[in-house]
């Protein structure tokens, strides 16, 4: 799901919260709640799928995400990704949004489940009138070319060829500024990655490891842009910072616990009784004394782009992947 800011920051995997008391499993038990939580993602996903339609209001959406997930005894692993034509990725509802799904174009819905820290990542787009048709169904084709590949001892470097050359060959672009990912407990993005262009120099895929594959084409020339002006996910870093306002540190507080130190957005925290002026100012308290990685919205370079993606997660075994997020 995410692209690295362009300042260095750890990823999930080289950190740890220390604050998260983490239940230990078995290999077998670890598996079966690999899978749990990659067979709810992709229910999930479908039913909000299906709540894509011209006129819908985003924020219903992502709201409905957020509801669906949580009855189901799970948590975000990270704030539901509603992204609309130009817009690649970071896309959540701030809170007062009062976007609505527009008449054509391709709507991107990336979203993850956590359950005790068993996370999977899956992502669809929905064609809105039939004019994008052959753009969506590149990057599922992309996908499905890639998974056979994701065996113990492959490269990802190799398999992003595989991808770009499934997504050119239909006549789009890759989008190379993202890539698919290694996946740990609690670490939605890892140490490894799995890029969408062909590179010399990828990571080796071993046995046990869990990696989200996700393929991002784009019509019209150019990449990816951060938009600055709109970041509304973040993720609490387990560093020691001195804050004043108590809204400051009871964001802290819920977004270690709580949110288990994944990626969050404001509006869950009306849910934790502090009100939208307590929010404003607790996070941009955090956000100036460095204490909040965030995740600005990501666009096309050009305006005018399209961009679909779709996305799968899934176990590497001795004799090949495990795709958990397929109904």
């Amino acid at each position: 799901m995410f692209r690295a800011s362009r300042k260095r920051l750890p990823t999930q995997g080289e950190i740890q919260h220390p604050a998260l008391q983490v239940k230990e499993y078995s290999e077998e038990e670890s598996e079966k709640m690999w899978l749990k939580a990659g067979k709810l993602g992709a229910e999930i996903r479908e039913e909000i799928a299906k709540l894509v339609k011209p006129g819908a209001s985003v924020w219903e959406i992502c709201k409905k995400a957020d509801e669906l997930i949580w009855e189901n005894e799970a948590r975000p692993a990270f704030p539901v990704n509603i992204s609309i034509n130009d817009v690649a990725a970071h896309y959540t509802s701030p809170i007062g949004d009062e976007l609505v799904i527009p008449d054509r174009g391709v709507v991107k819905i990336d979203l993850g489940v956590s359950i005790d820290g068993f996370l999977s990542d899956t992502a669809t787009s929905v064609d809105l009138d039939g004019t994008y048709k052959e753009l969506v169904e590149t990057t599922k084709f992309a996908l499905e070319e890639a998974i056979p590949f994701m065996k113990p001892g492959a490269n990802t470097g190799a398999i992003g060829g595989i991808i770009e050359k499934a997504i050119t060959s239909r006549g789009f672009i890759p989008v190379k500024e993202l890539r698919g990912h290694q996946v740990e407990r609690y670490a939605v993005h890892a140490a490894k990655g799995v890029p969408n262009v062909h590179v010399e120099k990828g990571d080796t895929i071993e046995v046990g490891e869990i990696f989200a594959v996700e393929p991002f084409a784009l019509t019209g020339i150019g990449g990816l842009q951060e938009d600055y002006s709109r970041v509304n996910i973040f993720r609490v870093l387990p560093f020691r910072v001195a804050v004043r306002s108590q809204a400051a540190k009871k964001i802290l507080h819920i977004a270690t616990h709580e949110f288990e130190g994944l990626p969050f957005a404001e509006r869950w925290l009306e849910k934790h009784q502090l009100s939208s002026g307590e929010i404003k100012i607790g996070i941009h308290e955090l956000r100036r004394v460095g204490a909040l990685q965030e995740y600005h919205v990501l666009r096309a370079s050009d305006k005018n782009a399209v961009i679909s993606q779709h996305e799968h997660t899934m176990l590497i075994k001795e004799d090949g992947p495990v795709v958990t997020t397929k109904i």
